[in-house]
C-alpha cells in the first residue's frame, strides 16, 4: 500500500485527509474515493507539514522546445525532475541508435521550465500526460512502427501512450479505485462529480526501486544484475560450474564482486562468476550448473525476457515527488483560486537550455567519479558503454574502485544552479500550441 502524497481534498470546512501518512482510514479504497469524489476529503501529506490549503510549489518540466508551458503536463520538484533526466540516461544507447523509439523523444535540443505554481492544497490523483501515439499502417503502440505527436498531450490515470483519436483509453485499469504500481499513487475516479480532473495531482518518481535479482547484501553493480547461484533455484545452491573465462581480483568480497559484476556484465560471453576466497573470482563461460561440491559464492547472470541493458536500480532516484496539472483544473487569466473550481495557476516561469543544465550535473559526476571515467578509452563519450556504466556506478556506488554512492546534494546543488543567476542563459521558447493550451484541436 501506498501513500506519502497524495491528493489534497478540498473540504468544505477544515480540509480532511484521505490518507494519513501511509494509512488508509477506510474499510476501502471505494470508500475513501466516495469521500473524495464528493470534497470531504483529499489527499494532502500532513506529516509533510500541509494542511490541505493553498501553497506555492516550485516545480520543473524537461520538455521539448515546441511543448510550452503545464497545461495537460507533468512536472517534478527539483530531486522529481532530476530523477526523471538520470532515468533517461540508461536509454542513451538505445536513443542514439534509434532517436524516434520509445521513450526518446526528449532526446533532441531540450528545455527546462522552471514555474511557480499556486495550488489550492487539494491533491487528487496523479495524472500521466504523455504525447499522443501516432500509429503508422501497421504499426501498434508499444512497437517502434509509430511516431510522437509532441504537440498534443493527453492525460489520464495510467496514461502511459495515449493514441491519437482515443487518449488514455477507457479499460478498467483506467477506471479502478485503488492503486496504481506507477509510482504508488492512489486511484479514485468520479464518474458523477468528475473532481479527479479538478485537482493537482502528485506521486512518487515511479520505478525507483529498480528491479533487483540477487541478495541485497551484494553490491549493486551484481544484485542488480546476478541471480545468486542457480537461476532456477536462487541461493539453494550457492556455487556453479562452468568454463572458467578470466580472473579478477579485489581487497574484500565487496571489491571482488563487484569487479566480477561489472566486467562480467561487460562481456557478452560472460554468463556468471563465482568465488571461494572473497580475494579473486573467475569469470564463467557458456552453460553454468549449479554443484554443491564446491564452497563458494557464484552469480549466475540475468537476462530480461523484455531485452534491454542492465537495470540502474536506484542510481537515478533522489526522491522527491511528480505533479500533474491538467488543464480541466487550471484557473483561467486572472482568477484565483477556487473560481469554478479551479485548482491551479502559474505565478511565474523562466526557461533554461536543458543541455546546459544537465550538462552541469554530467560535470558533477565525472568529477566524483573520476577513478571510473578515466578508465574509459573515451571518458567523455556520453553514449559509450564506459561512460554509462561508470555514471551508473558513481550514482550507486563502486566497492571495486573505494567510491561511495554520490550524496544527493551534490547533483542537486548544480542542476538546480543553473537557473541561477550566473548559471545557465535564460531561453524564450516558443508559443504554446495545441489542445493542451487551450486552442483548437
Amino acid at each position: 500500500m501506498v501513500a506519502l502524497f497524495f491528493p489534497l481534498a478540498a473540504a468544505a470546512q477544515q480540509p480532511k485527509p484521505c490518507i494519513e501518512g501511509q494509512l488508509l482510514p477506510y474499510k476501502n479504497y471505494d470508500e475513501a474515493c466516495a469521500d473524495f469524489c464528493n470534497d470531504r476529503c483529499s489527499f494532502f501529506n500532513s506529516s509533510l507539514g500541509e494542511t490541505g490549503r493553498p501553497f506555492n510549489k516550485t516545480v520543473w518540466r524537461w520538455t521539448p522546445k515546441n511543448v510550452t508551458g503545464i497545461q495537460n503536463k507533468d512536472t517534478g520538484d527539483a530531486p522529481g525532475d532530476i530523477s526523471f533526466f538520470l532515468s533517461k540516461k540508461s536509454l542513451a544507447q538505445e536513443c542514439a541508435r534509434d532517436p524516434t523509439g520509445w521513450g526518446c523523444f526528449l532526446d533532441g535540443d531540450n528545455l527546462y521550465g522552471r514555474f511557480i505554481v499556486e495550488m489550492d492544497g487539494q491533491l487528487g490523483p496523479y495524472f500521466e500526460c504523455n504525447p499522443e501515439n501516432v500509429i503508422e499502417p501497421g504499426g501498434l503502440p508499444w512497437k517502434p512502427r509509430h511516431w510522437v505527436d509532441t504537440q498534443t498531450f493527453a492525460c489520464g490515470q495510467g496514461c502511459l501512450q495515449p493514441v491519437r483519436g482515443e487518449g488514455c483509453g477507457t479499460t478498467h485499469r483506467h477506471e479502478r479505485n485503488g492503486t496504481y504500481g506507477f509510482g504508488g499513487a492512489m486511484m479514485c475516479t468520479c464518474d458523477g462529480t468528475r473532481r479527479h480532473e479538478r485537482t493537482v495531482g502528485r506521486e512518487l518518481p515511479p520505478f525507483a526501486a529498480g528491479r533487483r535479482v540477487g541478495p541485497a547484501a551484494w553490491p549493486p553493480q551484481c544484485n542488480l544484475a546476478y541471480y545468486a547461484g542457480d537461476r532456477h533455484h536462487p541461493g539453494v545452491n550457492e556455487c556453479l560450474d562452468g568454463a572458467v573465462l578470466a580472473n579478477v581480483s579485489g581487497w574484500d568480497f565487496m571489491a571482488t564482486s563487484a569487479a566480477a559484476c561489472d566486467a562480467c556484465t561487460a562481456d557478452a560471453r560472460c554468463t556468471g562468476w563465482r568465488t571461494a576466497d572473497n580475494l579473486t573470482a573467475e569469470l564463467l563461460t557458456g552453460p553454468l550448473a549449479p554443484t554443491k561440491a564446491k564452497a563458494c559464492i557464484a552469480g549466475n547472470k540475468y537476462h530480461s525476457r523484455h531485452g534491454g541493458g542492465v537495470s540502474w536500480g536506484t542510481a537515478g532516484s533522489l526522491g522527491g515527488f511528480w505533479f500533474s496539472t491538467p488543464i480541466s483544473a487550471e484557473c483561467a487569466a486572472g482568477a484565483p483560486l477556487g473560481t469554478d473550481g479551479c485548482a491551479w495557476r502559474v505565478v511565474a516561469s523562466t526557461y533554461r537550455n536543458a543541455s546546459c543544465v544537465d550538462g552541469r550535473v554530467d560535470a558533477a559526476v565525472e568529477v566524483y567519479g573520476k577513478a571510473c571515467f578515466e578508465s574509459c578509452a573515451q571518458p567523455l563519450n556520453h553514449t559509450s558503454s564506459c561512460y554509462l556504466r561508470c555514471y551508473k556506478n558513481t550514482l550507486l556506488g563502486d566497492p571495486a574502485l573505494n567510491l561511495t554512492a554520490m550524496p544527493h546534494e551534490k547533483i542537486v546543488a548544480p542542476w538546480k544552479g543553473g537557473f541561477d543567476v550566473g548559471g545557465c542563459p535564460e531561453v524564450t521558447p516558443a508559443p504554446c500550441e495545441g489542445p493542451q493550451c487551450g486552442g483548437p484541436p
